[in-house]
């Protein structure tokens, strides 16, 4: 629809010069409609370019098709991170650049931003020029309904595709090929070579690096409340522009020059630099506009409303970046600054700088509270009382020593400049520490009344009687915290609710009675440290507002099954651990079929492995049968057709397809037996061993079942109550960049799947032998 709103904003803004030039001095009406027709125009114009932008990111993307490309270009900005595997092999993420535009073999376009990585690669350093092998795909994310959006960042970042570096050779470079990147390399390497203990949060500081950030450190950080302080932030650009302000000015005066002209120009050219070094992001992009605007207003000798030049500012990074309203670093940068202006505003009482300084931190964090716990579905007790440490000795003493000793770093004030800076950071850490000692609370995701909470915060922050300011942080409380209001509904008893996260080439599955939760499997880990544990099973639980697993069942131990386990153990307290065979460092008791309990009127059964078994791998998954008031589940794992016969199984109406649907699984013995409504295949999308197998799929459909995969339509929910319903997170109502295409429309498994929400089918399954 964006050449429409295009033509409209187009078609308003001569009516709205008309409506100038014809109102009357007399005529406050036709100043009105004048004013509302320029904004009405620009808005429009403003959604045609964002609109625009967004169907050129999705239509840039690869075919599916091109996979391996010869590419000359160069590395675009630091490296995204450098992890350790196994010594000496290490993994290296970054972002290159082809020359465009490139095409690849068979004729195959290729013009944008890639992300690649380099297993056991050569050291990389920005700006660099290659000429390199890739093997290249679409890029793609998991869908699911918490936690960090894989699609939406790839669209946001416009990246063409994804993939893996398999052999390159390094070019000579132009002298003015990426000199802004060699340069960040260069102060980065002379960083590290100090030895300092906390050297990646000062990149992160300092250069925009936060990929240099120890993980262990990022979840403290995060569990804390305190994540935005590795965050460059428009408040660090506004301490650089006042130093450097006042050093001009003092420096100007001192030499007999008009000492406001020369503050300005320091200053700004100080927070530009800045702005390039740290990477241009939103927030300093924001802050560098709004900075140019107070200076330019304080040369000029006027004053502009804040209102104004906060307007000026989000036009500029809406125009630069149309893309920007998809991170949440857009709205909570934004957000800060209006709450700000909002709380400050009506106030006209003076305050010492240290009151407001608190008013202000009080003020930010109570309002972004719900915002947060949206994101994480982490509320520390103490996160409030953290920054009120935290915030001032990041910005008013890292910071600046940090900034400092990187202009300096080449020299003995430098170094002890940024030794400072690092003991700065350490004081920190320890009040974090001390904080973490703390369990966070688990907040279920507010849902559709996110917004609501986030006005019923800002209204507290006006200046009202005591009494609605109670009521108001009443309801607040009430919309955060209220059972009622969760977005995911109760489990009435009697009955089950299972979801099938969205994990890739992998298993994880969330179980919920009316007061109990089991999680199947955690999903896998990866060559890079990472796994989907922390990033997609955790954010899952804590949407739901769950802090606490009664049980964790790995079938077995294959790493696609147990990868994300100790991520989960470490973070939420685990009733009883079940295991289908011995998971190196985690006590969990063998799952055996003699396993047997109730919770809330449902039933759990573990059918396998049998008590003395020799099986291991795959035949050794743990099968639990889950059996409700209304309906029945199976969970399989990754049982073969060596054990599927020997199994009493009865019809069930959720079945958590074997081994994927791979070939090697789900004899027709097996199918027959089971004859499920829905049979749903945890698999990843275009995954290297062709899962599902097509003979697989034609065995369930031949038996009536209605075939879902995780790949094709997200995570998926099915509640007992609703035997014949299913709900799915990719589908055509959902964000555009989760949407299916016209190519993976025709290869859904099961075609009702394509529109949101609870999707409900007709067929009944026969119960009894």
């Amino acid at each position: 629809l964006w050449p429409w709103w295009t033509v409209g904003g187009a078609l308003l803004l001569p009516l709205g010069y008309l409506a100038v030039r014809l109102r009357s001095d007399a005529s406050r009406g036709a100043a009105h409609l004048a004013r509302a027709g320029g904004l009405a125009a620009l808005a429009l114009l403003g959604v045609g370019w964002g609109g625009w932008h967004a169907v050129d990111a999705l239509a840039e993307r690869i075919d599916a098709a091109c996979r391996t490309h010869g590419l000359t270009g160069r590395v675009a900005g630091l490296l995204s991170r450098t992890e350790a595997v196994a010594a000496p092999m290490v993994i290296r993420r970054f972002d290159f650049l082809p020359d465009s535009p490139t095409l690849g073999a068979g004729g195959c376009r290729l013009d944008g931003r890639l992300r690649l990585s380099w297993v056991d690669g050569p050291r990389l350093r920005g700006g660099e020029r290659w000429a390199i092998e890739a093997r290249l795909r679409p890029p793609r994310g998991s869908a699911n309904a918490h936690g960090f959006d894989p699609g939406r960042w790839y669209t946001g970042e416009k990246l063409v595709a994804t993939g893996y570096v398999v052999s390159g050779e390094r070019l000579p470079a132009p002298a003015t090929s990426g000199w802004l990147d060699e340069a960040r390399e260069t102060l980065r390497d002379r960083l590290r070579a100090l030895g300092l203990v906390n050297d990646g949060v000062l990149a992160a500081l300092t250069l925009g690096d936060s990929a240099a950030i120890p993980r262990s450190d990022l979840a403290r950080y995060r569990r804390t409340g305190t994540m935005h302080l590795l965050v460059i932030s428009g408040l660090h650009v506004g301490v650089v522009t006042a130093f450097a302000f006042f050093a001009g000015r003092m420096a100007a005066l001192a030499l007999g020059l008009p000492g406001r002209g020369a503050g300005v120009v320091v200053a700004l050219a100080a927070a530009a630099a800045y702005v390039l070094l740290a990477g241009a992001g939103l927030s300093l992009v924001r802050a560098f506009t709004m900075a140019a605007a107070g200076m330019a207003a304080l040369l000029a000798g006027r004053l502009v409303a804040p209102s104004t030049v906060f307007a000026y500012a989000l036009a500029v990074v809406l125009l630069v970046d149309p893309m920007a309203p998809l991170a949440s670093g857009f709205w909570l940068s934004f957000g800060a600054v209006a709450v700000l202006m909002g709380f400050f505003a009506p106030r006209r009482a003076p305050r010492s700088w240290v009151g407001s300084a608190l008013a202000a931190q009080l003020a930010i964090a109570l309002v972004f509270t719900p915002a947060t716990v949206s994101l994480t579905g982490l509320l520390h007790p103490f996160a409030i009382a953290t920054n009120l440490v935290a915030v001032p000795l990041v910005t008013l003493l890292v910071v600046p020593l940090a900034l400092a000793g990187l202009v300096l770093v080449g020299t003995v004030a430098g170094a002890w400049l940024l030794r400072a800076a690092d003991f700065g950071v350490s004081l920190v850490g320890e009040v974090l520490a001390l904080a973490d000692a703390v369990r966070p609370l688990y907040v279920a995701d507010p849902g559709s009344w996110l917004l609501a909470s986030i006005a019923i915060a800002a209204a507290c922050l006006l200046p009202l009687s005591r009494l609605a300011l109670a009521a108001l942080a009443a309801a607040l409380v009430a919309v955060l915290f209220g059972p009622m209001w969760r977005s995911i509904p109760p489990v009435a008893p009697g009955e089950v609710e299972i979801t099938a996260l969205d994990v890739g080439q992998g298993t994880a599955v969330i179980v919920r009675t009316a007061k109990h939760t089991l999680l199947y499997d955690t999903g896998p880990a990866f060559l890079s440290g990472g796994n989907v544990g922390e990033s997609v099973v955790l954010p899952a639980l804590r949407g739901q507002g769950i802090g606490r697993l009664d049980a964790l069942v790995l079938s077995h131990g294959d790493l696609d099954h147990i990868g994300g386990a100790r991520a989960v153990l470490d973070a939420l307290p685990v009733g009883l651990v079940l295991a289908g065979e011995a998971v190196p460092g985690i006590a969990a008791a063998p799952c055996r079929a003699e396993h047997e309990w109730r919770w809330d009127g449902v039933d759990f059964a573990v059918l396998h492995p049998l008590p003395g078994h020799r099986h291991a791998g795959n035949n050794a998954s743990c099968v639990l049968l889950v059996t409700a008031a209304s309906a029945t589940a199976l969970l399989a794992g990754d049982i073969e057709r060596l054990v599927e016969p020997r199994l009493a199984l009865p019809p069930v109406d959720w079945l958590l397809v074997p081994h994927h649907g791979s070939a090697t699984s789900s004899t027709d013995a097996f199918v027959a037996a089971t004859r499920p409504r829905f049979a749903v295949i945890g698999t990843g999308w275009d995954n290297r061993f062709g899962h599902p197998h097509a003979n697989v799929v034609a065995r369930y459909r031949a038996h009536g079942a209605h075939l879902v995969s995780t790949a094709v339509s997200g995570a998926l929910r099915w509640r007992s109550a609703r035997a014949g319903a299913i709900e799915a997170t990719r589908c055509e109502d959902s964000p555009y960049w989760q949407r299916h295409t016209s190519t993976e429309r025709r290869a859904t498994l099961h075609p009702a799947l394509l529109p949101c929400g609870t999707v409900a089918v007709g067929r009944t399954v026969p119960r009894g032998p």
